[in-house]
């Protein structure tokens, strides 16, 4: 009975986000990819990926992990399309790379915020990623590639590696920092 009332329990947690933030998590994938049928595709992924959580009560931003799942699926859409230049990489300038912010554990918003759509729909974008990650040290390097990319939790990532918490934490900043001053460098 007690597993029943734990289904039932995710059940409507799930139907309660879903109402919350069904139109939003659409209509934010459906201004990066403007064919519905994909966006739709992809919004029902998300969902999809939510429902395979074991403990939702570890999602403490719900709306958060959401976008971010929505991003990450965007990202997937585009990683199979036709390649960009890279020369057409288009950034403003002033961005301040020292500065410590909650930003910077976050570089897809950054990407987003300063290169064109084309450049990271296209496969020179994720072939550039990869040479950028290969100069990172092997400890930010397997942060980021674990917490940005394979989307493990910090916390599972220290209960994997025995690494405290803010120790990830930092690797990650320092991994997106440099990560940003690649593609500003290179714009």
């Amino acid at each position: 009975m007690e597993l029943e009332l734990t289904t039932r329990q995710r059940d409507s947690k799930i139907t309660t986000w879903f109402g919350q933030y069904s139109r939003r998590v659409l209509a934010f994938i459906q201004s990066r990819i403007r064919d519905l049928e994909v966006a739709e595709d992809t919004a029902q992924d998300v969902w999809l990926q939510l429902t395979r959580q074991e403990d939702l009560d570890q999602i403490e931003e719900v709306g958060s992990w959401l976008f971010t799942a929505a991003r990450n699926r965007i990202t997937d859409y585009y990683r199979k399309k036709k390649t960009v230049p890279f020369s057409q990489l288009v950034s403003e300038p002033g961005e301040d790379f020292g500065e410590e912010n909650d930003e910077d554990l976050m570089l897809d918003q950054w990407l987003t915020d300063h290169l064109p759509d084309t450049l990271l729909e296209s496969r020179e974008f994720w072939e550039e990623l990869d040479r950028a990650l290969a100069l990172l040290p092997p400890e930010q390097r397997e942060v980021f590639v674990a917490h940005e990319l394979n989307e493990v939790s910090f916390r599972e990532i220290s209960e994997k590696t025995g690494v405290p918490l803010n120790t990830l934490l930092a690797r990650k900043r320092y991994a997106v920092l440099k990560l940003r001053e690649y593609f500003w460098e290179r714009r």
